[in-house]
């Protein structure tokens, strides 16, 4: 197996000087602060050794391809490898346990809520805009799609990173191999490390155009070399480097940092001053003290090498018996030619053969074999037929579907729940971002995909403190995939009430519950924008009589009732009492005039409500 020397990072390998350099980097002299980091990175390097042997046998097993490393030098030597077949997993549960647990989370898309604490009317609209705004971020970076591949690497390493930091003037989202970061294991032991590097191969070119001040130094640095066996045949140029924090030791404290260096260069630096580092975290399962996840796949490995030696058992058992055997009795005289695979062959002799099929494989090895692949899917908490997507025989109703699918998700609580939490922190950090990036140019726009048109939304409106709201992941669908369920479900919501049969006919073509929503919350909305628009600018646009009147006179009590409590302007309140006043005489004008007695047609006799076969406990649903 190779192994990955870190310490080719400039440290020295004679331990005399490795014992003597300086640890405390972040307090180190400008001009050495690239050669203690270079040294303190090679010497986590080669305490770390067992975390980067596991990330490799996590990959071999899942990606089925004999990998000699976890960084881009070392993968392309498959290449040069004379691997056969034998090298190859023949039945992956690993692979398959991992797909299929992808498939049933990652298809939840976790959108990050935020929910205002006693915040005026103002508040909770740059709440609602704040929302779009980190719609707008994820949606220039893809974030869902990255999520999935955290997801993944969660369950294959242990632990999938997301790096959220600014480039070129805008929010970036990274993805992250885990083997890429390193933190002191003795520093990191209750999960929560000081400091943190990491290590990647970027190519010369990009890093000259970041940092154009260095390029002399960018140009003189050797070619990325990771690997302790050397360079590699590859046509890209790229030199490792290093980006390491240090959190500040208090709230006054001036010792954080931030550095991105080379081998004997120091590119960027600058103070530190969060508590966090830039990175949002999925963890497949927690260790009991550490920084660093277990992984799913670290969880079956004995498992799957169990199966994998049963298969190549099965496997030489199958070649070396055969398919049958044939019995001749000593002294026939049958000639061995004529037992050949010809059709209508003529056998002479004085007995005929006889055929004998023993049993190839012991039954008993197949039965250990399902065992095995069994013991593993429970491991990852799913079922065979889950991975297999089919569902248990007998269960045909939507509920009973629902139900399944319930009791086999209380398994994936907690990592549902962690997977939902990545996105809050990518919100989380997209926002501190944003606002650097605000602060230093005075503006900062996102543009939201609507369903109809683009929105452009800009930092300057949904700026607030953060203690001024709280995050709530909810997930983007409410209504199940298949179709027994989706039935079930929308029959709930309308017997309840929360739709009417039309919208729910509609839903069972095309479930979109939230374009329903906008539509049903469109005449609040409508309402409220006018209302909006004279306390926040006293902007004035007379009501209209397309307006619910009735709706809109209460809403405007409401907003004169809250501008006096909150001393909204004077000139402000007065707008607010012309709009009810003008909503007043838009009613008046929209009421029946009463007709005198005995005039008009007459009354038609009432009909019978029909009765809808979607609805049969709904009473009256049309």
């Amino acid at each position: 197996m190779i192994k990955v020397d870190y310490t080719t990072f400039g440290a020295d390998k004679q331990k005399e000087d490795d014992a003597n350099f300086d640890k405390r980097w972040w307090l180190s002299n400008k001009t050495d602060r690239a050669n203690a980091l270079a040294k303190v990175v090679g010497s986590l390097g080669q305490y770390d050794s067992r975390r980067q042997t596991q990330y490799q046998i996590s990959v071999r097993m899942y990606g089925n391809t004999n990998i000699m490393g976890v960084n881009g030098l070392s993968f392309s030597k498959i290449a040069s490898v004379q691997s056969t077949l034998r090298d190859r997993v023949t039945y992956n549960v690993v692979q398959s346990c991992v797909d299929t647990i992808t498939a049933k989370i990652a298809k939840n898309r976790p959108k990050p809520l935020f929910l205002t604490s006693g915040g005026d009317s103002k508040m909770q609209r740059k709440a609602k805009k704040l929302d779009k705004f980190v719609d707008g971020v994820f949606y220039e970076n893809e974030a869902y799609k990255l999520g999935v591949n955290c997801f993944r690497d969660g369950a294959v390493f242990g632990d999938g990173l997301i790096h959220v930091f600014k480039h070129y003037g805008r929010v970036k989202f990274e993805r992250v191999i885990p083997s890429e970061l390193f933190v002191d294991p003795v520093e990191a032991f209750y999960g929560d490390p000081r400091q943190m590097h990491r290590v990647k191969n970027v190519d010369r070119a990009v890093l000259i155009d970041l940092f154009p001040e260095k390029k002399n130094a960018i140009l003189r640095t050797n070619g990325a070399k990771i690997d302790q066996t050397g360079f590699v045949q590859h046509v890209s140029d790229q030199v490792t480097v290093g980006e390491s924090w240090h959190l500040p030791s208090g709230p006054d404290a001036k010792d954080g940092m931030h550095v991105i260096w080379l081998e004997n260069e120091t590119l960027f630096e600058e103070p530190y001053n969060k508590d966090y580092f830039p990175f949002a975290r999925f963890q497949w399962c927690p260790r009991l003290y550490g920084y660093w996840g277990q992984s799913g796949a670290e969880q079956v490995q004995n498992v799957q090498l169990e199966i994998n030696k049963l298969l190549w058992v099965i496997q030489r058992s199958m070649h070396l018996a055969g398919t049958f055997k044939i019995w001749l009795k000593n002294g026939s005289k049958i000639p061995k030619e004529h037992l050949n695979n010809d059709i209508g062959s003529i056998i002479t002799g004085d007995e005929p053969p006889q055929y004998l099929v023993p049993p190839i494989v012991a039954p008993e090895l197949y039965s250990h074999l399902q065992t095995l692949k069994t013991q593993a899917y429970e491991q990852f908490g799913i079922s065979m037929l889950s991975a297999a997507s089919q569902k248990p025989a007998g269960l045909n109703s939507g509920k009973a579907l629902r139900e399944y699918n319930d009791i086999e998700s209380d398994r994936f609580i907690t990592i549902g729940q962690a997977y939902e939490r990545l996105f809050l922190d990518l919100a989380k950090l997209a926002i501190d971002v944003a606002k650097e990036i605000y602060e230093e140019a005075g503006q900062y726009q996102v543009k939201v995909p609507g369903k109809k048109f683009i929105e452009t939304i800009d930092w300057a409106d949904v700026d607030m403190d953060n203690d001024a709201y709280v995050m709530r992941a909810f997930p983007v669908s409410s209504l199940p995939n298949d179709p027994a369920g989706r039935l079930q479900t929308v029959q709930e919501y309308a017997q309840a009430g929360f739709i009417d049969p039309m919208t729910a006919r509609k839903l069972l073509d095309f479930p979109d519950l939230e374009t329903v929503e906008t539509l049903a919350n469109a005449m609040d909305e409508w309402i409220c924008k006018s209302l909006d628009q004279i306390v926040d600018e006293g902007m004035y646009s007379p009501p209209e009589p397309e307006m619910d009147l009735a709706k809109a006179q209460a809403l405007t009590l409401q907003y004169i009732a809250q501008g006096k409590v909150s001393n909204l302007d004077e000139d402000k309140l007065e707008l607010l009492r012309m709009f009810k006043s003008q909503l007043d005489i838009l009613a008046a004008k929209a009421m029946p005039q009463q007709m005198p007695m005995g005039a008009g047609a007459p009354l038609a006799n009432p009909t019978a409500t029909p009765q809808s076969d979607l609805l049969p406990n709904m009473p009256g649903a049309a």
